[in-house]
């Protein structure tokens, strides 16, 4: 589809949202906003822009069903994101964007977003907790929780079968494992330690319950240094300092190299990583299985690395109409299985664990339901997790951290550390409400 732009620079921007955050002293300015969007204005098509594969045959299906609430889509591409950022501050972006949740709070500082609580507030129970929450700041909703990252360990059933040790399903069983298997054959590791794939990072403290940021009454609270962050960062430090992990990149030659070579024997990731397995380790086929991800006392709990979803932009001016047609296409069973079964995400809307797509028997894995696992893990992730203003530089600055643990220079804790300050000392800076954690 031709994809035009609204281009009506009055348009109401997100008043409500700047009005309820003004109030929270969340963020760093506080203008006179424009008033409430209309709900169900203009005869203009919604614009949605968003990048999954297959949206555009949703879109036309919506279309023919709906004649007088028309839709336009565009594909995204390359630099489109940084586009939707310039035309929304310029009053002539679309209506609706898909976008990483990570991103979200952002779009909320810089008044990009507008809530669509009272059109959504009815549907929480369609989604899992934790995608629900990863759209709720401040108590508004923003959007529709479209795909989640759900962990899971996978991992070598030979390796493990060949040196009698038991897949571990604890973190305690899971070092003892470690220590075992490269005791056996010293080239043979646990698994790899990327310091620059961040995921697999925020994926372990979701799992332990912990988050980036907090709001904490009228203030942000910075808790990249929490007690739960530093468990993590104790586990991982043991296995460092004892060389049970591998030092290697993910996603360059080098790392498939030595996951082809056998000596990685399990990667603890998200929904959408078997795939890359299959495509890059074919001559393994069968020799993989997929385990619930490891947890601290048995007890059921997973991690998320992240997901995306579809949000409301400044500007529109039919937050109704917006909604419906999210809700419609993130929770009818229908959709839902497009998304998955063309998409290829991991779905948030809980009807979507029925979805014939995750029930498929992948002979990879020697003929499991993988999925099963996937799914059992998205319902147990604790809904704790909150990404905040430039959630892209905490980002970097532990990933640059761990290149220096990774050297020996630094150490997990003292990362976590300056990591927890630099933002803190962002936030301040950018004029924003900061607190202690409580």
């Amino acid at each position: 589809m031709v994809w035009t732009t609204r281009t009506n620079p009055a348009a109401p921007r997100a008043g409500r949202a700047a009005a309820l955050l003004c109030t929270a002293g969340l963020l760093a300015a506080c203008g006179g906003g424009g008033g409430d969007a209309a709900a169900g204005g203009g005869d203009d098509p919604i614009q949605f822009w968003g990048w999954v594969p297959g949206l555009e045959e949703q879109v036309a299906q919506w279309n023919a069903e709906n004649p007088d609430d028309p839709v336009e889509f565009h594909r995204m591409t390359g630099d489109d994101g940084k586009k939707v950022e310039a035309a929304v501050d310029a009053g002539a972006g679309p209506d609706i964007v898909q976008l990483s949740t990570h991103d979200l709070p952002d779009y909320v500082i810089n008044d990009r977003v507008q809530p669509i609580t009272e059109f959504v507030a009815d549907t929480e129970d369609l989604y899992t907790p934790s995608s629900w929450q990863s759209v709720t700041l401040a108590g508004e909703v923003y959007g529709v929780p479209q795909g989640s990252g759900p962990t899971a360990m996978m991992y070598r059933t030979d390796l493990f079968e060949k040196h009698g040790i038991a897949v571990p399903t604890t973190w305690d069983e899971y070092e003892q494992a470690a220590a075992a298997l490269h005791a056996a054959d010293p080239n043979v590791y646990i698994a790899g330690f990327s310091p620059s794939e961040i995921g697999q990072w925020t994926q372990d403290v979701s799992q332990a319950g912990g988050t980036y940021f907090d709001i904490e009454g009228e203030a942000w609270s910075v808790q990249v240094d929490s007690p739960e962050s530093r468990r993590v960062a104790e586990r991982w430090q043991r296995l460092v300092d004892a060389g049970l992990v591998k030092t290697t990149q993910m996603w360059t030659p080098e790392y498939w190299a030595s996951v082809n070579a056998g000596e990685i024997a399990t990667i603890t990731y998200a929904a959408w990583f078997p795939v890359q397995l299959q495509e890059n380790v074919a001559e393994q086929a069968g020799l993989w299985r997929v385990a619930p991800q490891p947890t601290y006392d048995g007890t059921p709990v997973a991690g998320d690395s992240g997901g995306a979803a579809d949000v409301v932009l400044a500007g529109a001016d039919d937050l109704e109409g917006a909604a419906e047609f999210l809700t419609w296409i993130n929770s009818d069973p229908e959709q839902v299985e497009q998304l998955i079964s063309v998409g290829g995400i991991f779905p948030t809307a809980l009807v979507g664990f029925e979805s014939e797509a995750l029930a498929e028997e992948l002979p990879y894995f020697g003929g499991q339901r993988i999925y099963d696992v996937f799914r059992q893990a998205a319902e147990v992730v604790p809904p704790t997790w909150t990404d905040g203003p430039a959630n892209g530089q905490v980002d970097a600055d532990i990933t640059d951290g761990f290149g220096a643990v990774a050297n020996g220079s630094t150490t997990f804790a003292q990362v976590l550390a300056d990591a927890d300050a630099a933002a803190t000392e962002r936030l301040t800076g950018m004029g924003l409400d900061v607190v202690d954690p409580s």
